[in-house]
């Protein structure tokens, strides 16, 4: 099983350089393939300002900047 690691940022309220968030995808994934097209497919880019531009990830009705996403194997067990 995969799992999806992602660190983010609430661009708006605080500062990239004093906090992240450290965010597990609750939903597992076949293989690495399937978590990769989820991260494609869910984040979405967005021209601003330079501090608002990149990439992006809304949990709920919050957006967060997307600092690194990473899809790891997890044991089975």
């Amino acid at each position: 099983m995969i799992e999806l690691l992602m660190l983010l940022i609430a661009p708006t309220e605080i500062n990239p350089q004093k906090m992240g968030i450290k965010y597990l995808l609750k939903e597992k994934f076949v293989d690495y393939q399937s978590c990769e097209e989820y991260v494609i497919k869910n984040t979405y880019t967005k021209p601003g300002e330079q501090e608002f531009d990149g990439v992006f990830y809304k949990i709920d009705t919050k957006e967060y900047k997307v600092f690194l996403t990473y899809c790891k194997k997890v044991d089975d067990n």
